[in-house]
């Protein structure tokens, strides 16, 4: 793997933008613009990226550990199977990211626009998403253990078969969300919108759901605790 300057990297990019399989860990590349750059199996661990622009660019399988990637532009960026592990996201743009089976353990994406990414089979374990705009973000099968949505906006997001054990949900809006089969044991709810979700086969047992709106939610084959059953039952009767 070739070591690469901030200067090698610049060259790059004004001529084949393909900066796949180099290490450019810990280098600063506060503020650059690097759009449709290709960084493939590279690694960046420890970067600096504050503030870039990287629209369209690929991260495929790169190394994006404890890197500080805030208010940067990742418009269409690839990141499939990368790791972004502990990265700081916040205050960027990820509008249309995909995200396909990356690591983004500890991950703080808070208050990022996240709308229409890609988390397919990614692990978001521990991962801070609050007050994010990830609408229509879909997450089919991705693993979510005490991921924070706090605040966000998850409208017509699709999470059907994720791991959302412990998440923090208070005051996320997950209306025309699809739930179904997902696994919510002990997910905190409070003060959370579902109208018109999909919870399908999912398992709420434990879940907190005080002052939740589930107003119109799809409820058949539901998991639930008995102190639950009286709740639901209220949603089920006003469905009919």
């Amino acid at each position: 793997m070739d070591r690469l300057s901030k200067q090698d990297l610049l060259f790059l990019a004004s001529s084949s933008g393909d900066a796949s399989n180099c290490d450019l860990s810990g280098l600063n590349l506060h503020g650059m613009e690097l759009i449709s750059m290709r960084f493939d199996n590279s690694n960046l661990a420890g970067a600096n990226l504050n503030g870039t622009n990287l629209s369209g660019s690929r991260f495929r399988n790169t190394v994006i550990t404890g890197c500080n990637l805030s208010s940067s532009n990742f418009t269409g960026c690839s990141f499939r199977q990368a790791n972004l592990d502990r990265a700081d996201l916040t205050f960027s743009t990820f509008v249309g990211a995909d995200f396909t089976e990356a690591s983004l353990r500890e991950a703080n994406f808070t208050t990022a626009k996240l709308s229409g990414a890609l988390f397919e089979n990614a692990d978001l374990t521990d991962a801070n998403l609050q007050m994010t705009d990830a609408g229509m973000i879909r997450c089919t099968g991705a693993t979510m253990i005490r991921v924070s949505f706090r605040g966000a906006s998850l409208i017509c997001a699709v999470l059907s078969r994720c791991d959302l054990r412990e998440a923090k949900l208070y005051g996320t809006d997950l209306s025309n969300a699809d739930l179904s089969s997902a696994d919510l044991r002990k997910a905190d709810a409070l003060d959370a919108t579902l109208i018109a979700a999909d919870l399908t086969n999912a398992d709420i047992r434990e879940m907190r759901l005080k002052r939740t709106d589930l107003t119109r939610s799809k409820l058949d084959g539901i998991r639930h605790d008995e102190e639950l059953r009286s709740l639901l039952s209220q949603y089920a009767r006003r469905a009919k």
